[in-house]
């Protein structure tokens, strides 16, 4: 487990995205939420930036339902527990370039990134909780 893990409610507006997403996963996606009424994992934040390492197509996928909060993990992305690896052979990705990108508002394609990190527990939460 990491150092610093914080569980919250985040406003999605704070967030920034470090990758696109994919339009035909995300509509299959946001159907299925939409369908459970509620979303079952918690997306992954890196605590000082706000960057999201991993959720951006839940994250996505809540606003499109008109969701004002999101349920997150916070970490601080510095702790040696959590790695990232390059999921595109042309685009190498480091700690460092993903929070910068989540920062400069040009994100990286869908799928560049994978974190590696020790399992979160799944905490379902109700739409209705997630829309303010």
């Amino acid at each position: 487990m990491t150092t610093a893990l914080a569980f919250g409610f985040l406003e999605l507006s704070a967030l920034l995205g470090h990758e696109q997403t994919l339009p035909g996963y995300l509509a299959q996606l946001t159907e299925e939420i939409r369908q459970d009424g509620e979303l079952r994992r918690p997306i992954i934040v890196d605590r000082h930036s706000l960057v999201i390492l991993d959720g951006h197509h839940r994250a996505a996928a809540l606003r499109k339902l008109g969701c004002s909060l999101i349920p997150t993990y916070l970490v601080d992305y510095g702790d040696p527990v959590i790695t990232v690896e390059p999921r595109r052979p042309d685009i190498p990705v480091s700690k460092e370039s993903v929070v910068s990108t989540g920062l400069s508002g040009r994100p990286y394609p869908p799928r560049t990134s994978r974190h590696v990190l020790p399992e979160l527990p799944g905490r379902p939460t109700p739409l209705e909780t997630l829309r303010g």
